[in-house]
């Protein structure tokens, strides 16, 4: 981007943001299994890359239980997967969160913290223009329960647009 190139964006209220020109919406928080983000990128940074041609989310993988039938008088082993009802993959932090193609570049951000991916949209795989045309609302990406999240690294609105001010 030419330095003279003005990008027009919104920040909006009601999301935190992250220095990675991601969003956070809370959905929900639950004393067992933790707190619920839907997470999406910044309307700044689908300005600045413009037109997506292509969005690649984490592949889903399943964790199924592994159970031996006990013989009499022993215990069954088994994750306990299926029982607590996990499902989708766990990520790390530097893994890649999601890839965004323009026709002349590509995108990795990487998971700022290890999480649960709970579920993907995958809307934005088969039509990637929805990020560009609405990144707040059907361009979200996917839902997650962070691990360690210190809420602290979370931007207000105002915050993060004073770190787009130092770019």
């Amino acid at each position: 981007m030419d330095d003279d190139e003005v990008i027009e964006f919104q920040i909006i209220e009601g999301r935190k943001y992250f220095k990675s020109h991601m969003w956070f919406q809370h959905l929900e928080s639950d004393e067992e299994t933790g707190d619920l983000y839907k997470v999406g990128i910044t309307d700044y940074l689908q300005a600045d890359l413009g037109d997506l041609i292509r969005v690649i989310l984490p592949q889903p993988t399943e964790i199924e239980e592994f159970q031996i039938t006990p013989e009499e008088g022993k215990e069954q082993l088994g994750t306990g997967a299926k029982e607590a009802g996990v499902t989708g993959q766990e990520l790390h932090i530097g893994d890649a969160l999601v890839t965004l193609r323009t026709s002349q570049e590509r995108w990795v951000i990487e998971t700022p913290f290890p999480c649960h991916v709970i579920e993907l949209n995958g809307e934005v795989e088969d039509s990637p223009e929805l990020v560009n045309e609405d990144p707040y609302g059907d361009g979200w990406l996917l839902n997650i329960r962070p691990h360690d999240l210190d809420p602290d690294d979370l931007l207000e609105p105002d915050e993060y647009l004073e770190l787009l001010s130092e770019f």
